[in-house]
């Protein structure tokens, strides 16, 4: 799994998975009643706290000339756990291919657990490597001719001291969706292999996964937007340490604002706060932008409505707290 492909929006995202498509195509697929994608109910042993559905938006550029957009192409499902031994998050996020431009199927999930200075974290990815629209839908043909499908896994854990992360590689026969992901587990635990282990050691401070480094600097930009905290007070480009797959980054929250009123798409929200984020891998110095919506207070506080993120250059992503969803 390349690092750059681990920024989501990892939110996302992220995520990487090896083995014969018999079994996955004989296996059932994990959705909720309203047919978005549901996250595993077995992935994290912390009591669920908040849980949102999300709506996906893609933008395509075929011509670098323009953009053209479609609706409803995939969601996400985002998951906070939380007891007095640990906090964990959850995201599995992914396009529809009966509904995406050209049929592209790319999903990502990712778990983060933390309890004391214990940290877990599984990911899984359907691997693309594509640079433009053309190779993707060049990917795409490929995949259906040759009739086997690449998707990657990690399992990492940390400790104060040492970070260790695992990866497999998972061939299938059938193109398994986001709405597959308990399928691809099943695989993961029964018969991936890890193919190389990584271990480096942490340096103080580091936070073990992108999920958590995010949640924790949304939750400190909420707190310097109460009435409390004088404008000059507030905090400017905060960065946050974090592992991933053995590989340090930064996640720095470049600008934040808090607004009185806003509509995004059909629904309108009040006192939110727009803030815009860098994810920088040290080792490569790649960067990645990507901008959240989220609340000061209330009901949404510190839950993200809105988020764009734009991996390629000819595509850019939205997701939308899905309006059924009550915060």
């Amino acid at each position: 799994m390349t690092p750059r492909r681990t920024r989501l929006v990892a939110w996302w995202l992220l995520g990487v998975v090896a083995v014969s498509g018999g079994l996955a195509a004989r296996a059932a697929s994990a959705t909720d009643d309203r047919g978005t994608p549901a996250v595993p109910r077995r992935a994290g042993g912390l009591p669920i706290v908040a849980e949102h559905h999300y709506r996906m938006a893609a933008k395509i550029r075929p011509f670098l000339l323009f953009w053209i957009g479609r609706d409803h192409v995939g969601g996400a499902h985002a998951v906070w756990r939380r007891s007095p031994e640990g906090t964990g998050y959850e995201l599995l996020i992914g396009s529809d291919p009966t509904q995406a431009p050209r049929r592209i199927n790319r999903w990502g999930y990712i778990a983060e657990e933390v309890q004391g200075s214990e940290a877990r974290l599984l990911g899984v990815m359907k691997q693309s490597n594509e640079k433009s629209l053309e190779e993707a839908k060049a990917n795409v043909a490929a995949e259906e001719q040759g009739g086997h499908y690449v998707f990657k896994a990690i399992r990492a854990t940390a400790d104060a001291n040492e970070a260790s992360a695992a990866v497999s590689t998972v061939r299938v026969t059938r193109d398994l969706t986001f709405r597959d992901v308990e399928s691809l587990l099943d695989l993961l635990e029964r018969e991936a292999a890890p193919e190389h282990v990584r271990r480096v050691p942490l340096p103080r401070g580091t936070r073990p996964g992108f999920l958590v480094a995010l949640a924790e600097l949304i939750h400190h930009d909420v707190a310097d937007h109460s009435p409390a905290v004088t404008r000059e007070a507030r905090r400017r480009a905060v960065s946050i340490p974090y592992i991933y797959n053995g590989t340090l980054h930064d996640l720095t929250l470049r600008a934040s604002e808090r607004l009185r009123d806003t509509q995004v798409g059909l629904r309108r929200y009040r006192d939110v706060i727009h803030a815009r984020f860098e994810a920088r891998n040290r080792a490569s110095g790649t960067a990645t932008d990507f901008a959240l919506l989220y609340g000061a207070s209330g009901p949404t506080a510190e839950i993200p409505v809105y988020a764009v993120y734009q991996p390629r250059w000819w595509l850019q992503v939205e997701l939308f707290l899905d309006e059924a969803d009550q915060p």
